[in-house]
C-alpha cells in the first residue's frame, strides 16, 4: 500500500441513493512518539541543509547558463484588485499571518509579525495587485521591490529560500513578467533573469524536501514553471511536471478532493493546474495525462462547494475565496455539468432542492500532516437561499495571528454541537510537539457514519460522530431532511451514549480526570453577517431576513418541551482580510442520563417579493418518517 493510500480515510462505499448502511469513516490513529521522531529528524535535517545552502561554496555550485529572456508570461487566474494595490503602496501589509505598516521603509526591512506573513512576502503572490492596478507608478514601484530582494534575500534567506516559497515566487514572477521586465534597463533585466536560474536551479535540489500537502504542489508548479518560461529550462520542465503528477496523485482524492478536506486548497491548486495547462498549450507542449484527470475530477468538486453567490463554503480553513476565482477556473469547464450530492471520499453531503443549497461535514479530521489548518467540526453544515447565505461556519483568518486561528478551528465556531465548551477534535498542545508537528490535529472522531436518501418528498442525511466518546462516553448524531421544494430544513441532533464506551481505568483518572454525568451541550447556527435576525418576545422563534428578500423562521424543541434559544454575537471570517461581525443563534440544554435531543427546523415564511409564503408554523419542528414504499431517485 502506497503512501498516499495511508494517508486517505478508508471507508465503506456507498452505492445508491438508498443503501441498508451508513458509510462509514475510520480515521487511522496516528502514532504521537513516531510522529514526534520523525519530526525531530527532518528538523535537524533542514537545519544541517540551512547550514549548507548558506555557504559560499554551495552558492557557487548555483552557477550555470544564464537566461536571456522569458519564453512565456501565463496568465495568472487570481484577480488582483487595485485598491489592494494602493494600500501596499502606502504602506499598509495585511496579508496572511499578519499586519505591517511600513512608514516608507520597503517591506523586507520591516520585522515580520509571523513566519506565515514572511512567507507570503517573499512568494510575491502580492504582485498581481499591480498588475490590476497598471500605470507606470505601479511597475515602477513593482521593479523596485524585485531589486530591493535580489540585493536584501537574493542569495539566501532561511524564509525566503523554501521550496514553497521559491515555487510561488518563480510562479508570480514569471505571470507578472509584463509588470517586472518590461520596460526596464539591461542590467536589472539581466541581474533579475540571473538570478530566478540560481532559485530554479535550487529549487530543482529541494522541491520534493517542501512540506506535504499543498506547499509541495506549490513548489512543484514552481520547478515547473521555471523550466517552461525561462530558457535553457527542459529538464527543469521534465523534473517539474513530473513531480507535478506525483502530487496530485498522493494529494487529490478519487472524487476530486484535496487530502487536507479543505475547499480552498482545490481552488488554490486548480488555479496553478489551469495556468500551467494553457502555458504548455502555448509552447505546444502535451499535457500529461495527470493534470488533465485531476482538472477533470476538481472541476465537478469546486462547483460542489460553490454557494449560490458564487464562494466557497467555509470548512477546514478555507474562506470565500478571491473575488471571482471562483468563476474564473469554472469557466475553463467545458462540461458543465451539475455538481454531485456525494463526496464519499472528501467526507462532505451536499443536499440541494429549489433555490436551497445545503452543505455538510460527515468526514473525520483529515491526516495528521495534512490537517494543520483543519477544524473541529464535523456534522457542521452550511446554507444558502439564492445568493445570500443564511447559516454559516465562522471561516479562518491568518491575518489576525495565532489566537484567532485557534479560536475559529474551534467546534463553537461551526455550526454544530459542541460539548461542555469542548471541541470534537484538539489541537495538538505542548511547547515540544507544537515546534515540532505544528498545530496539527491529533485528537478528533475516528469514527463517522453517514446514510443519505432520496425521494419525491426531499433528501434525508444521517451522520454522526465519536469525538466526544473518549471524555464523555458519547456519539452525537445529526438527522437532516430538505424538503423537496427547498422551503424547509428540518434536523435533529441526538446524543447517545456510546455502546463501546469504556470507563477510565485507575492509572487513567488522574489525567482523564472524572466524566461528567450531565454535561451541558450547545447547538450553534451562525448566521452570514448580512442576514438580519430578530428574537421573539417569548423567545420561541427567530425570524431571519436575507438581503435577497427572503425570511426563514428558526425554532427549536427539545425532549421536554421548547428548547431555550438566545441570540448572540458571533464573527465572520470568510472574507478573508476584514472580520465582520455577525449573530448566531443558540439552543443549550444539558445532557439527562446519557441522552439528549434537539429538533429544530428552518422554515421560509416570505420570498423576495415579499409574499407571505408559509404562516409561522408552531408545530414540533420534527423531521417526518422516511417512506421507504416510494421509489428513491
Amino acid at each position: 500500500m502506497t503512501d498516499a493510500e495511508l494517508d486517505q480515510p478508508q471507508m465503506t462505499a456507498l452505492p445508491a441513493s438508498t443503501q441498508p448502511a451508513p458509510a462509514y469513516y475510520a480515521m487511522p490513529p496516528g502514532n504521537r512518539t513516531t510522529d514526534l521522531a520523525l519530526a525531530a529528524l527532518v528538523r535537524l535535517r533542514d537545519k544541517a541543509l540551512a547550514r549548507a545552502y548558506a555557504s559560499w561554496a554551495y552558492g557557487q555550485s548555483l552557477r550555470g547558463p544564464m537566461p536571456d529572456h522569458m519564453m512565456l508570461y501565463p496568465r495568472d487566474l487570481r484577480p488582483g484588485r487595485a485598491e489592494t494595490a494602493d494600500a501596499l503602496f502606502q504602506g499598509r501589509w495585511s496579508l496572511p499571518g499578519g499586519q505591517v505598516k511600513t512608514d516608507g521603509s520597503t517591506p523586507f526591512d520591516a520585522i515580520a509579525p509571523s513566519e506565515t506573513w514572511s512567507e507570503e512576502l517573499h512568494g510575491f503572490s502580492w504582485l498581481r495587485h499591480f498588475t490590476a492596478a497598471g500605470g507606470d507608478a505601479a511597475r515602477t514601484y513593482a521593479q523596485t521591490l524585485v531589486a530591493r530582494w535580489i540585493i536584501e534575500a537574493g542569495n539566501w534567506n532561511d524564509i525566503a529560500w523554501r521550496p514553497q516559497v521559491i515555487g510561488r515566487r518563480l510562479t508570480s514572477w514569471v505571470s507578472n513578467g509584463a509588470l517586472i521586465i518590461d520596460g526596464s534597463d539591461l542590467i536589472y533585466r539581466s541581474t533579475l533573469l540571473r538570478n530566478m536560474a540560481r532559485q530554479a536551479r535550487h529549487l530543482a535540489r529541494t522541491a520534493a524536501l517542501a512540506p506535504a500537502g499543498e506547499p509541495r504542489f506549490t513548489a512543484a508548479v514552481g520547478l515547473a514553471f521555471s523550466g517552461l518560461c525561462l530558457s535553457e529550462g527542459q529538464k527543469r520542465l521534465d523534473k517539474g511536471l513530473a513531480l507535478v503528477c506525483h502530487e496530485l496523485d498522493r494529494q487529490i482524492l478519487a472524487d476530486g478532493g484535496h487530502v487536507s478536506r479543505n475547499p480552498s486548497a482545490i481552488l488554490s491548486i486548480m488555479l496553478d493546474l489551469i495556468s500551467l495547462r494553457e502555458a504548455l498549450e502555448a509552447r505546444r507542449i502535451e499535457v500529461p495525462k495527470p493534470i488533465r484527470d485531476a482538472i477533470d475530477r476538481m472541476m465537478p468538486m469546486l462547483r460542489f462547494f460553490r454557494h449560490g453567490d458564487g464562494r466557497l463554503a467555509l470548512f477546514n480553513g478555507s474562506n470565500e475565496g478571491p473575488d471571482g476565482a471562483v468563476d474564473a477556473v469554472l469557466e475553463q469547464d467545458d462540461t458543465k455539468g451539475r455538481p454531485f450530492g456525494f463526496a464519499p471520499h472528501s467526507g462532505y453531503q451536499r443536499l440541494t432542492a429549489g433555490t436551497s443549497y445545503v452543505v455538510a461535514d460527515t468526514g473525520p479530521p483529515p491526516p495528521g500532516r495534512y490537517s494543520h489548518a483543519a477544524h473541529a467540526g464535523c456534522l457542521s453544515f452550511e446554507m444558502s437561499a439564492g445568493k445570500a447565505r443564511l447559516v454559516v461556519n465562522c471561516g479562518s483568518t491568518r491575518v489576525l495571528g495565532a489566537d484567532w486561528e485557534a479560536a475559529s478551528r474551534a467546534t463553537a465556531a461551526q455550526s454544530t454541537l459542541s460539548l461542555a465548551d469542548t471541541s470534537s477534535a484538539r489541537i495538538l498542545r505542548g511547547r515540544i510537539g507544537r515546534a515540532l508537528l505544528g498545530a496539527r490535529l491529533m485528537e478528533g472522531p475516528r469514527r463517522v457514519e453517514s446514510g443519505r436518501n432520496e425521494n419525491d418528498a426531499g433528501i434525508w442525511l444521517d451522520a454522526s460522530h465519536n469525538g466526544y466518546e473518549k471524555l464523555f462516553g458519547l456519539v452525537h448524531r445529526r438527522r437532516l431532511f430538505l424538503n423537496a421544494s427547498g422551503d424547509e430544513l428540518r434536523g435533529e441532533d441526538l446524543l447517545v451514549t456510546a455502546e463501546d464506551a469504556r470507563k477510565p481505568m485507575p492509572w487513567e483518572r488522574a489525567r482523564w480526570h472524572s466524566r461528567p454525568e450531565d454535561p451541558p451541550y450547545t447547538i450553534r447556527f451562525h448566521l452570514h453577517p448580512d442576514a438580519r435576525a430578530s428574537l421573539a418576545h417569548d423567545g420561541s422563534n427567530v425570524l431571519v431576513r436575507l438581503p435577497n428578500g427572503d425570511g426563514w423562521q428558526f425554532r427549536a424543541i427539545g425532549q421536554g418541551g421548547p428548547a431555550p434559544i438566545t441570540l448572540e454575537e458571533s464573527v465572520y471570517l470568510g472574507a478573508g482580510e476584514p472580520t465582520r461581525r455577525a449573530e448566531q443563534i443558540v439552543v443549550s440544554g444539558t445532557v439527562f442520563r446519557g441522552e439528549a435531543r434537539v429538533n429544530w427546523a428552518w422554515r421560509r415564511v416570505s420570498d423576495r417579493s415579499g409574499k407571505q409564503t408559509k404562516t409561522q408554523d408552531t408545530a414540533p419542528p420534527e423531521l417526518p418518517e422516511l417512506d421507504t414504499e416510494q421509489d428513491p431517485r
